[in-house]
């Protein structure tokens, strides 16, 4: 461990790197090569390599060795065993991430409060945003967190980079659990009008609501996907048995 990082992350982070550099497809060097350029274990190498496996990046083929994948023409959002937010697994994708805010404001809402473990009458964070892939609108998203906890995200521009990585390095706060419910829902007049469909049109629907390392809930929120990209996988992985 390395300032407080475990060895793996910095591997995998510098990895991640280097794999986008790549062109798809391409070999990546054998896990011997990799244990001797970062200086670290086969364990080390191996955790590293499995994240960028869950995070879409790469493919390990047996008796072959690992490979880039190549990056879909329709992006998907990955659903899997870390919470890394919708900007920060797009952009580690090597895709261009672009968000318009359409309202950053104070409400209330008894329902999402309730959601939320606050009082029905508590002020609420609604953060509304347009996210572009490469061009492209996939999602649109209605985020709500604690004003009294959260204050300064009132303040901050996100029209460039990741909510949770706000949260996590201004407030100091460890995202820990990521909660999803997958629906379908009839998009209003609104939100037709930006995916270019006709009113009440189901698409998909995502209700999310974020934990943190104590199981308090950080923050609910609402994505709806255009028809054209109303596609989310789901990467579930076994948890070794203690026993």
């Amino acid at each position: 461990m390395v300032d407080g990082i475990p060895k793996y992350v910095s591997v995998r982070d510098h990895l991640r790197g280097s794999i986008k550099r790549m062109k798809d497809g391409a070999q990546l060097p054998t896990e011997s090569e990799l244990c001797a350029r970062y200086k670290v274990s086969r364990i080390t190498v191996r955790h590293a390599i499995e994240d960028l496996i869950r995070e879409g990046l790469i493919v390990r083929s047996q008796g072959k060795g690992t490979f880039k994948l190549k990056s879909p023409a329709s992006s998907r959002e990955v659903i899997n065993g870390r919470i890394r937010g919708f900007w920060r697994q797009q952009h580690d994708l090597g895709r261009t991430v672009k968000t318009r805010v359409l309202g950053n404001r104070i409400v209330t809402n008894a329902d999402i409060a309730t959601k939320l473990g606050l009082e029905a009458d508590a002020d609420l964070i609604e953060l509304e945003r347009l996210r572009y892939v490469n061009g492209n609108l996939q999602q649109y998203v209605c985020t709500y967190l604690p004003d009294a906890q959260f204050p300064e995200i009132l303040e901050h521009d996100f029209s460039h980079g990741s909510l949770y990585d706000f949260i996590e390095g201004r407030y100091d706060v460890r995202l820990a659990r990521n909660e999803v419910v997958v629906r379908i829902e009839n998009v209003d007049s609104r939100i037709a009008g930006y995916f270019h469909v006709d009113r009440a049109r189901p698409v998909l629907a995502m209700d999310s609501t974020v934990f943190d390392g104590f199981g308090s809930v950080v923050a609910f929120g609402v994505a709806l996907q255009p028809p054209a990209y109303s596609e989310i996988e789901f990467v579930i992985n076994s948890v070794p048995d203690s026993r």
